[in-house]
């Protein structure tokens, strides 16, 4: 599993533009392999707050979830 291939595709175009304007860079591996960052995105993602829910997109379902917690897991593979 990789940041570019399996975990990047995840946030839509949207989904970057948006949170960096808060500083979150979610298409940049180097951000988002430092742990502290990857579970801040992980919390979100997880309780339903990222994507807002004002944003037209759904919530991430579990297994897009399970996903980049297993990335994380698997040690932030580029």
């Amino acid at each position: 599993m990789s940041f570019s291939r399996d975990i990047r595709p995840l946030f839509t175009d949207m989904d970057v533009a948006h949170m960096r304007e808060y500083g979150v860079l979610l298409d940049d591996f180097g951000y988002m392999s430092d742990p502290g960052h990857a579970q801040d995105v992980l919390d979100q993602v997880s309780n339903g707050s990222m994507p807002p829910p004002d944003s037209g997109e759904p919530p991430w379902p579990p297994e897009r979830v399970q996903l980049f917690q297993d990335w994380i897991n698997g040690g932030f593979q580029p």
